[in-house]
């Protein structure tokens, strides 16, 4: 049976100048920052990260401050470009399985702030206590594109949350 996947919770960019990519789309189109809590929590040392949303979608734009990660290689190699989408899945283990068995591996797995994530998410997404970490997974020869999966709970409807109303 297919995983079940959420509305995307956003497209997920490396660049050279996050603010710079930012200020652009402002300047055209007037593009603001949005989830300003949850930019703030990922942003640190390793990348500096900027949400905007751009006609119903979040930006996320990853400016790697560090050699050695997924981001700046993938601009040393590309050169700016989509990195990855951003989506969550019903069952981690499942959808990481099915993925292997096409091909797909794990690149790599990272745990959120699992407890701050959780007074940041909209009304009615809950946070499990063994939350698994977020996916980043190599389906870039497949699609085009990585995924970065986190797992959430199913609603009530049997849908998963839309993240678009994350702080």
């Amino acid at each position: 049976m297919p995983s079940k996947v959420s509305p995307l919770v956003h497209i997920e960019i490396a660049v050279r100048d996050a603010e710079e990519a930012y200020q652009f789309l402002k300047r055209v189109f007037g593009a603001e920052k949005t989830q300003l809590k949850f930019a703030g929590m990922l942003d640190g040392p390793g990348a500096h990260v900027v949400h905007v949303e751009l006609g119903g979608v979040v930006l996320q734009f990853i400016e790697p401050r560090i050699e050695g990660t997924l981001w700046s290689d993938f601009l040393k190699e590309k050169g700016p470009g989509v990195h990855n989408l951003t989506f969550t899945v019903e069952n981690m283990d499942e959808t990481v399985s099915a993925l292997e068995k096409e091909g797909a591996p794990v690149l790599l797995k990272f745990p959120l702030d699992w407890s701050y994530m959780a007074e940041i998410m909209p009304p009615g997404v809950s946070i499990k206590e063994d939350q698994a970490p977020v996916h980043m997974i190599d389906t870039m020869e497949k699609v085009g594109f990585r995924l970065e999966l986190g797992e959430a709970t199913v609603g009530e409807d049997g849908s998963l949350p839309d993240l678009k109303d994350i702080k």
